[in-house]
């Protein structure tokens, strides 16, 4: 029963990092198209993206994202108009249009 629980809570978790991102790869580029929710000021969460493990996204006026130290290869990341190639170890901010 306890399993059961834990991968709802997980897909739940997922659904919702999902729907609140709109995030997709394509093209070489994590792809985000943000949902704004008045009820939230801010929201962050870590996920895993091309080897790296725990890139961090955190949503409050702008879209700041950080890339985990590793030798892995950089990524792009792009939201909207706007597209940020971050090596592992920088952080990068997205600057989000009204």
């Amino acid at each position: 029963m306890q399993v059961a629980r834990r991968r709802a809570r997980a897909g739940t978790l997922d659904f919702v990092q999902r729907g609140l991102t709109s995030r997709e790869t394509r093209s070489g580029a994590l792809w985000l198209d943000l949902v704004s929710l008045p009820e939230l000021s801010s929201y962050g969460f870590a996920l895993r993206y091309q080897g790296h493990w725990g890139v961090r996204l955190r949503l409050e006026r702008e879209l700041q994202i950080e890339v985990p130290s590793s030798d892995a290869s950089p990524i792009d990341v792009r939201l909207q108009d706007c597209t940020v190639c971050l090596q592992p170890g920088e952080t990068g901010r997205l600057v989000l249009s009204e």
